[in-house]
């Protein structure tokens, strides 16, 4: 993280203070599981955490020397929080542009209250915003990134995928390309912690990621339904009145089917907190950038036949493209 003169001197300092202080605190996973105080189900994480370290290296292509290995406690329940924005009439996602990772759609700060202050800026310029709290990310290879109490506050399973999603942000990371990005480290470690289960012979139920697939396409059904009707309403050359009336009713009508559809699929509760929130462009854009070209990286792992060193050269072909090259490239994957 570089520093910047003008306006943006107080967010890159916030940064750079927040990351410095983070990876100041690290301590080696062998001197916190020797301490006696440490409580079992933290231990229990930090073990299982260096099976599926090891499984990514070995398994999955993955760059996993030197990463995971130490651990930093935290009583937050996340590690920054990311500020999203979008036009109030449009699902184009406000991007912010940095010397050494190009432009993403988000911007993270370390405090939720500097978060939540820029938030508020943005909306009184007439954006949808919308702040979620993240409990990792990566250094994409530059530190040496650690284990923190909110990653490890999860189940195995969703642990294991967290765990192969930031490496993959390790193995490929395309500047200005966030959707790229965030989808490819999505199916990575949705089909990464998946191989991880079945090598280890870690007990599950038969059923489960059949389960939690349906679960997820439930979620990514009502979202996706959502965008396109609210893309079909910005098309339209509205007043911002009745602009604003369709767009609650949309919104509104996304909270119902998902009350709707949990009765049914009780699993579904854990979208809660989504549906719970604004449901605007800025939330909603969040979504679909971690997801929108999972169907595509899913189709190009099939055609490998699940060989992760097939599959990572025919993503680095496509990373070899412009951006229109390969989001010609991906749609055409995601079609086939």
């Amino acid at each position: 993280m570089t520093l910047l003169a003008g306006c943006q001197l107080g967010y890159y300092s916030q940064a750079a203070k927040g990351h410095l202080s983070l990876m100041g605190q690290r301590e080696p996973l062998e001197a916190v599981l020797a301490d006696p105080q440490i409580p079992p189900q933290i231990a229990d994480s930090l073990q299982f955490s260096q099976q599926v370290v090891r499984f990514a290296g070995d398994a999955l292509a993955l760059p996993a020397e030197d990463v995971y290995h130490q651990y930093v406690a935290l009583e937050q329940d996340a590690v920054v929080w990311n500020v999203l924005a979008a036009p109030a009439w449009s699902l184009t996602p406000k991007t912010w542009c940095y010397p050494l990772i190009g432009c993403v759609s988000y911007r993270g700060y370390f405090q939720r209250p500097a978060a939540e202050k820029a938030a508020a800026k943005l909306a009184e310029q007439g954006l949808d915003t919308y702040v979620g709290g993240a409990i990792a990310y990566s250094t994409l290879g530059w530190f040496a990134d650690p284990l923190t109490t909110p990653m490890l506050q999860r189940s195995e399973p969703a642990l294991a995928e967290l765990l192969i999603h930031e490496l993959a942000h390790r193995r490929l990371y395309i500047k200005n390309d966030t959707r790229f990005n965030e989808s490819l480290a999505t199916l990575v470690g949705r089909e990464g912690a998946e191989d991880f289960f079945a090598a280890s012979g870690e007990p599950l139920p038969t059923d489960f990621w059949q389960r939690r697939e349906q679960v997820r396409q439930a979620f990514m059904a009502i979202v996706t339904d959502t965008r396109e009707a609210l893309k079909q309403l910005y098309a339209a050359e509205q007043d911002e009145a009745l602009l604003a009336r369709e767009k609650a009713r949309i919104q509104q009508q996304a909270r119902e089917r998902f009350a709707r559809e949990q009765q049914t699929l009780p699993a579904l509760a854990g979208y809660r907190g989504f549906f719970d929130g604004p449901l605007n462009n800025a939330q909603l854009n969040g979504v679909s950038d971690y997801n929108d070209h999972v169907p595509a990286f899913a189709r190009l792992l099939e055609q490998c036949r699940r060989d992760w060193g097939c599959f990572w050269q025919q993503v680095e072909n496509l990373a070899e493209l412009d951006t229109l090259q390969r989001t010609e490239a991906l749609k055409e994957l995601s079609w086939n």
